[in-house]
């Protein structure tokens, strides 16, 4: 049986400027999941996680060189994506013989450009954990790799698609996620996200049935379909007792999502005594909870909720369909802080139809609902999303300098900006306007302090720092 090395590549740091420091290695879940499947079946696997390691290109090859592998999988995303390929074509030019296999959300977007192109030989679309497992399989013995659902590939000079593999139905009989491949005890969440450490990720579902424009998922994941309670509180167990870990964030885009389950959830973790020994976060929609659930949640060991609130004018709401008032969202927070749960608001800046009034309304909307975290990212149109979909045929977006897709570039002449009514000087400057009047209040630089206190006080002075140094007060 082949030897497979997988990689999580690391990003150009660089290009994040003074926000570099904060880029935090977080759990490579997707990874993790393929490689335990692999692992299950008896085959040979390993992981390379460059970012968590902060490793350059050439030790990268140098550790491939060492393990000998005969397929290399790498998770290839936008930002990431010329690294990946100029690593692709280095691997290739030290041995042709090594196959090299592409996912991830830019990898299915555009698997037959990239094939053509670059030094790839295979593309799995979509949930790779039994697409791998039979890709390998496949080539360990010789197949016709047409027999392999959910790949792309190149035979001869023919670029061949094998189709659309069914959805994976049966989440429960994932095996748990290989952890120990990983550099795990290096991983945190965002740095507004970590409570306690270690900290790994869990999986309740796959999928999203909301469409919002801008969000690619839908390319990957696919429909919605969850776990069983019991079995993520099997794998809470799990994670706790052979990685002794202290915190557990739900990748799932809407957790929780279906109130009952999620009750029956925050039940069993209690019954079980495991809110005593973790506490977890999730990222979820502000139209998803309700004052009985947040107060189960957090009895259950949530501290920290995500909400994906993205703008504060409905108008703009309305337009990345999200579907929900400024009310439900004041009114949801309120009762977030109150059951003692603290509450993050992720925001999107230069979305369209966007004007700096509009902005101006989102900052003070912020301030408004008194959250304890707030992120203002600039609006990207990443490859997949509707977003993106739309721009390219209308032929009003046409940039493919992919390393420069990211939403916190300090360098005007290299933001990805789409607005019409705002240049990228001027977002850069709203969106450090936005931190600043956010984070540098008396309330909230004492709710930091003595409070919440889950961000390092070397952070914490950075980021005070680099608000002051870079924005006059």
């Amino acid at each position: 049986m082949m030897k497979v090395l997988l990689i999580n590549p690391a990003f150009d740091f660089k290009k994040f400027g003074r926000f570099s420091r904060f880029m935090q290695p977080m759990p490579c879940l997707g990874l993790a999941s393929i490689a335990a499947i692999l692992e299950k079946n008896g085959i040979e696997v390993e992981i390379i996680d460059a970012f968590a390691l902060r490793l350059e290109k050439s030790k990268v090859l140098k550790l491939i060189k060492g393990k000998s592998p005969d397929i290399v999988g790498i998770s290839c995303m936008t930002p990431s994506a010329p690294i990946v390929f100029s690593l692709a074509k280095d691997i290739k030019e030290y041995n042709e013989n090594i196959k090299i296999v592409l996912g991830n959300v830019h990898a299915t977007i555009f698997a037959e450009e990239i094939i053509s192109n670059e030094a790839v030989d295979v593309i799995v679309h979509g949930e790779g954990e039994y697409t791998m497992l039979e890709l390998v399989q496949a080539l360990s013995q010789n197949k016709n790799l047409r027999q392999v659902k959910g790949i792309s590939f190149k035979d001869q000079r023919e670029i061949i698609s094998t189709g659309q593999r069914a959805l994976i139905d049966d989440l429960d009989s994932l095996p748990y996620p290989a952890w120990h491949l990983l550099p795990f005890k290096k991983y945190g969440f965002l740095p507004f996200m970590d409570v306690k450490k270690p900290g790994l990720s869990i999986s309740g579902s796959k999928g999203c049935p909301y469409n919002c424009v801008f969000c690619s998922l839908p390319n990957i994941k696919g429909e919605y379909r969850k776990r069983n309670y019991k079995n993520i509180a099997d794998e809470f167990e799990y994670l706790i007792e052979r990685f002794a870990i202290k915190q557990i964030g739900f990748v799932d885009p809407i957790f929780p999502f279906e109130r009952e389950d999620a009750l029956k959830f925050c039940r069993e973790i209690i019954r079980r005594g495991l809110n005593k020994r973790v506490v977890w976060i999730c990222e979820t929609r502000i139209d998803r909870v309700d004052k009985e659930l947040l107060k189960e949640m957090r009895r259950a060991g949530c501290r920290r909720i995500l909400f994906g609130l993205e703008s504060g004018v409905e108008e703009l709401l309305n337009n990345v369909k999200k579907r929900y008032s400024l009310d439900t969202i004041r009114k949801n927070i309120s009762y977030a802080k109150k059951e003692g749960i603290q509450t993050a608001g992720l925001f999107m800046i230069g979305l369209p139809g966007e004007t700096l009034e509009m902005t101006r309304k989102t900052i003070n909307f912020a301030k408004e609902i008194d959250l304890d975290f707030a992120k203002f990212a600039i609006t990207v149109p990443f490859p997949g999303s509707v977003l993106y979909r739309d721009l390219i045929k209308i032929g009003k977006f046409k940039r493919r300098d992919w390393e420069n897709f990211i939403t916190f570039n300090p360098n005007p002449e290299n933001l990805v900006c789409i607005s019409e009514n705002i240049t990228p000087e001027e977002l850069i400057d709203m969106q450090c306007r936005a931190h600043k009047e956010f984070y540098l209040r008396p309330k909230v630089i004492l709710n930091h302090l003595f409070k919440v206190r889950t961000i390092s006080l070397s952070n914490l002075f950075h980021g005070f720092v680099n608000l002051i140094l870079k924005w006059k007060i």
